[in-house]
């Protein structure tokens, strides 16, 4: 196949080719095509660290964390409204015709009639609750009635309460009062953290971006100087065709090499809008059409790495042990199981309440020393009470105990997975650098050497001591060699990103 396909490319320069002075087959760029490139700005200089900060601006991933960690603050900070002191009050007016029997004497003694009439009865009531994080309430209550309309006038009622209830067992204490609270928060903690992985995610993807297109450009350059090589390979055979010393499969054999060259700089081309895509979805989410089409220039070049830093695994796998998110957030799981099991071991007892009331009740025949005798505790009822109860079998509570026992396992056997996964990452990620480093090096070598034994070939050629077809398969190896150096050096520097990534300080160290 591969012989068929550089047949047919001959065919194709052959005939573009109607003499030894024919133009070389020219192929116009993709930026170039009509009504691509027009509507184009100037090109945006972009370094590596713009490239970060425009995508951590306009990321909608990350501002969708954002807005779901601040609904989770909200969700938190109203979750202690559950301890806010309630305040009620309430009035009634009640008008009803009411049935009396009097007595009336006579003559014979006596008898007994019924008699009706209107009465009305005013009453009020107000009070407060006030919940404890001992899982206990206070409340204050004062109650106020009259009913006018009877015969004799009925005298003024009213109360003032203080009462106190506080578990004993089920629902005992602060740790279970707050435990909601507490998970709440554990939740937004979580979150929080979520934030954080995925900032560092989003640094990652930037960063490998930001070098593809480095790398990319890079490469299409080379397919651009490795063109203007085969050019220059061709006019020299045309010349020595002219000259007689010649052969016209040596120009034919230069001019399969520029198509070839051509086609290679048409994927490189390629290779460089999908790159400049794929980091502006990243730095310009959207559809405008503006930011699609503006070319992207980037400024930082692929640095001259000569070493990774010197840590070894064992130091590196504990540093991510304390910094990747992903077992923060882990541990934040296992709290907010623990939350659980604290209610669900309180809900298992059996209820014990102890309950405290003083109560000052006074009837008066007007409001006014009604309200100055309950105020001044006339009359105090003191009372002591113990409430208890308990489901027989209580089957859910100890089913839901065991629940909560089992989410603490699992969260922490993902936990150890978690662990272990992280120190497999860190391992490969530091090996990877290391071998990068080497294949940056091995390549800039092999690149060296291409380009002398190139060097070499061409003054043999000129002195007639080697051919053509020699010559421009030493311009495919230095070709080759510049792209895999172009490529080891692009690696390296995203291998170096993904071990920072692994030991989850991406974009957090101090420069």
């Amino acid at each position: 196949m591969l012989f068929v396909r550089l047949v047919a490319v001959c065919l194709f320069v052959g005939s573009t080719s109607s003499s030894a002075s024919a133009a070389t087959p020219t192929v116009r760029p993709p930026s170039q095509a009509a009504g691509e490139g027009a509507a184009n700005s100037e090109p945006l200089a972009l370094s590596l660290e713009a490239a970060l900060e425009a995508a951590l601006a306009n990321d909608l991933g990350l501002a969708l964390e954002g807005v779901n960690a601040e609904a989770q603050s909200f969700t938190f900070a109203g979750s202690w409204g559950l301890f806010d002191p309630v305040v009620r009050a309430s009035a009634s007016y009640t008008n009803s015709q009411v049935q009396q029997f009097v007595f009336v004497p006579n003559a014979s003694g006596g008898d007994f009639q019924t008699i009706q009439f209107d009465a009305e009865t005013k009453s009020a009531s107000t009070g407060i609750d006030y919940p404890l994080t001992t899982g206990g309430r206070l409340s204050a209550d004062l109650d106020y009635s009259r009913t006018d309309g009877f015969n004799a006038p009925l005298p003024v009622s009213s109360s003032l309460a203080l009462n106190f209830n506080q578990p004993l067992l089920r629902g005992r204490g602060e740790n279970y009062a707050t435990s909601v609270q507490r998970e709440n928060e554990l939740r937004y903690l979580k979150q929080v953290e979520r934030i954080r992985q995925t900032r560092q995610a989003l640094y990652r993807q930037v960063s490998d971006a930001y070098w593809d297109l480095v790398s990319a450009r890079e490469q299409l350059l080379v397919a651009d100087e490795t063109l203007a090589l085969g050019r220059e390979q061709l006019d020299q055979n045309k010349r020595r065709l002219a000259a007689g010393v010649g052969t016209e499969v040596e120009v034919l054999q230069a001019e399969t090499n520029i198509a070839q060259r051509v086609e290679q700089q048409l994927l490189r081309r390629v290779a460089v809008k999908n790159a400049e895509d794929r980091l502006k979805g990243l730095m310009y989410p959207g559809k405008s059409q503006q930011t699609w089409e503006r070319d992207l220039a980037p400024t930082s070049a692929l640095p001259e790495q000569e070493s990774v830093p010197s840590l070894d695994w064992k130091a590196g796998v504990a540093i991510a042990l304390q910094k990747r998110s992903e077992l923060k957030q882990q541990a934040l799981e296992i709290d907010v199981t623990e939350q659980g099991l604290v209610r669900a071991v309180s809900e298992r007892r059996p209820t014990l309440d102890l309950g405290l009331q003083a109560r000052s009740a006074i009837q008066s025949a007007n409001e006014g020393d009604a309200f100055d005798d309950v105020f001044g505790w006339e009359l105090p009822q003191s009372t002591v009470s113990l409430n208890f109860s308990t489901p027989l079998g209580n089957r859910q509570a100890l089913n839901n105990e065991r629940l909560a026992r089992a989410s603490i396992r699992a969260a922490r056997i993902t936990y150890d997975r978690l662990e272990s996964q992280i120190v497999e990452e860190v391992r490969v990620a530091e090996r990877n650098a290391r071998y990068q480093l080497q294949a940056v090096q091995a390549a800039a070598a092999s690149r060296a050497l291409a380009e002398r034994q190139l060097s070499w070939e061409q003054s043999r050629y000129r002195e007639g001591l080697s051919t053509n077809f020699q010559v421009l398969e030493f311009q495919q190896q230095l070709a080759e060699s510049r792209y895999s150096h172009t490529l080891a050096r692009a690696n390296l520097v995203k291998a170096l990103t993904q071990l920072e990534f692994a030991q989850g300080v991406l974009g957090e160290r101090a420069p």
